[in-house]
């Protein structure tokens, strides 16, 4: 496996040329999701068709090269809407019950589900269950190498309070990059059932 260094290197490179479009593409995100936060009903309904097109986005990035804005919204048309729910209410409710256990098993938790809008945006025909099983059983060893790639953006996050948070028009499409690097390079280590291999095409 990579190293977070490694992860990094190639999401900057990546995003090379495409910056502008990846603030952009970011921030529209954060405010939908912003919006939407403001009625639970409506981020129950809808947040999980977004998460899954913000994975969308980034994983296109690697695989035709470029990032194209109207991927944001392929979460409605590219997989199946109700499973987008179930993947997100699951998460939400499941992470919410590890961590009353403590923190930690609901961060825990919350990695091992990570990797589930990914795996239902590759296999749209899967359902929201399954998509959170698969990503389980993909992140089996290694939530700590995907918390190490996370925490290793820690430096440009405390050097973003000292530019009022700014700087994170830039990390934050870094992180997600990242990502969906991580994704990338692990994503046919699980078996589909009903497919002899993972997608590896554009979705």
């Amino acid at each position: 496996m990579k190293t977070a260094s490694e992860y990094r290197l190639e999401a900057r490179e990546a995003l090379r040329g495409s910056w502008g479009l990846a603030i952009g593409i970011t921030v529209v995100f954060a405010i939908i999701t912003g919006a939407l936060s403001s009625t639970f009903a409506g981020l129950i309904i809808l947040g999980g068709a977004f998460y899954v097109g913000i994975s969308i986005t980034f994983v296109n990035l690697f695989r035709r090269g470029t990032l194209q804005f109207s991927d944001l919204f392929s979460g409605f048309s590219a997989v199946e809407f109700t499973a987008t729910i179930g993947v997100y209410v699951k998460t939400l409710l499941f992470t919410w019950l590890w961590s009353l256990l403590f923190v930690i098993p609901g961060i825990i938790k919350g990695f091992g589900y990570s990797m589930a809008p990914y795996i239902l945006a590759d296999h749209p025909g899967i359902t929201g269950g399954e998509a959170l099983a698969l990503s389980t059983e993909l992140m089996a060893g290694k939530k700590w190498n995907l918390f190490c790639l996370l925490l290793s953006f820690i430096g440009w996050d405390i050097l973003s309070i000292f530019t009022l948070g700014i700087l994170q028009l830039w990390i934050t499409p870094w992180k997600y990059a990242a990502t969906a690097n991580f994704y990338e390079s692990i994503k046919d280590q699980v078996y589909i059932p009903g497919e002899a291999t993972s997608q590896t095409t554009e979705v």
